[in-house]
């Protein structure tokens, strides 16, 4: 009968680094993709206004 120490070691479980890595990489893009988003909606809404100039 083999002794317990025998055993591989355990492997480490993965999911919690990579569920910490994906949550800052989803925040880390809303911070860079919100300023263009802004941009983007604040220049629509100035077009439909019927503003043309100072857009």
């Amino acid at each position: 009968m083999p002794a317990l120490s025998d055993k591989p070691p355990r492997r480490h479980d993965l999911i919690g680094p990579i569920g910490l890595l994906l949550i800052l990489a989803i925040l880390a893009g809303g911070y860079f993709l919100f300023p263009w988003l802004l941009s983007v909606i604040s220049y629509q809404d100035c077009i439909a206004s019927g503003r043309i100039t100072g857009c």
